[in-house]
């Protein structure tokens, strides 16, 4: 039983099942783009599969993680904690291996319901992913964007739910995918500042270093953009008051963290990036509620 326990336990710390955060930042804007997709309308099918595809990526991404840095675990950042070095401790590398592939395997059963589009979407996410993930150690050392660019496969997301929802992806699909780009800049920042004395001792780059004193004025414009593109989305699918009222609610909770992070003390830094996906369930809600709203409907879920 405590064998069992202790693996159980190593399981869960690998695969992050104790900091839902990272896996709420990329389930938003999967979320938000399906209700964009299908009018407000989304079948709960589709919900499901993207739900638990996101999900079982993003715990598939920690495994991966895991393996590769199971010699290096001395290497964590403040942002990780101590999770890999302890799991890896308890289990032998080739589980993480095994485990990863299995929730991969899982995570694709759920797209095959979907359209032959959103699958081919979804391969070529799943084998950029594997290569990004090989070289993930080089990233860190040759590229100042290295959880970036892990971050941008997620996105993929956004353009596959147009893909399994309505069979196409049309231009403005794409467009709210790059929108969230910067989204994802400012949570690679996040995660740098949190980082910025482990990756400076160790010789590791990244966008904190880069930008220098500058950081929180980067992360301000990466803000300021993605709340300008996030409000031509308002714009472009006519969306009414919920939206912008959960917008300006967004807007306020990017002034806090930009507030709250301005001394660049570690915890709080920490603490900011587990955080920020409330900005975009915020945006979430607002589109949910919007077209609840529109539809005369509670709950909009189904055809």
């Amino acid at each position: 039983m405590s064998f069992s326990k202790t693996r159980f336990d190593a399981y869960e710390r690998l695969l992050r099942l104790h900091q839902p955060s990272g896996a709420l930042l990329l389930l938003w804007p999967t979320l938000s783009a399906l209700w964009l997709a299908t009018g407000g309308r989304p079948p709960l099918s589709l919900i499901i599969i993207f739900v638990m595809g996101t999900l079982l990526m993003r715990s598939a991404a920690c495994a991966i993680s895991g393996w590769l840095d199971r010699d290096r675990s001395h290497e964590g950042g403040a942002a990780q904690g101590a999770a890999q070095g302890a799991s890896q401790s308890a289990m032998a590398s080739w589980e993480a291996l095994a485990l990863a592939g299995v929730l991969t395997l899982i995570a694709l059963c759920f797209v095959w319901f979907t359209t032959r589009l959103a699958i081919g979407i979804s391969a070529i996410a799943l084998a950029v992913a594997v290569v990004l993930a090989l070289l993930h150690s080089l990233f860190k050392r040759a590229f100042s964007l290295p959880h970036a660019a892990l971050g941008l496969l997620f996105l993929f997301g956004v353009p596959a739910t147009f893909a399994a929802a309505n069979n196409t992806v049309p231009w403005y699909a794409w467009g709210l995918m790059g929108v969230h780009l910067f989204w994802i800049v400012v949570c690679d920042i996040g995660v740098a500042m949190a980082n910025r004395e482990e990756d400076r001792a160790l010789g590791r780059r990244s966008l904190s270093l880069l930008a220098g004193r500058f950081d929180a004025a980067a992360m301000a414009v990466c803000y300021a953009m993605f709340l300008a593109g996030m409000a031509y989305v308002g714009h472009w699918w006519r969306l009414g008051v919920a939206y912008w009222i959960a917008l300006a609610l967004a807007a306020a909770g990017m002034v806090f963290f930009l507030r709250f992070i301005r001394n660049r003390e570690t915890s709080r830094c920490v603490i900011a990036f587990r955080n920020q996906h409330w900005i975009v369930m915020a945006i979430f809600i607002g589109i949910v509620v919007d077209y609840a709203l529109r539809l005369h409907a509670w709950p909009v879920l189904g055809r």
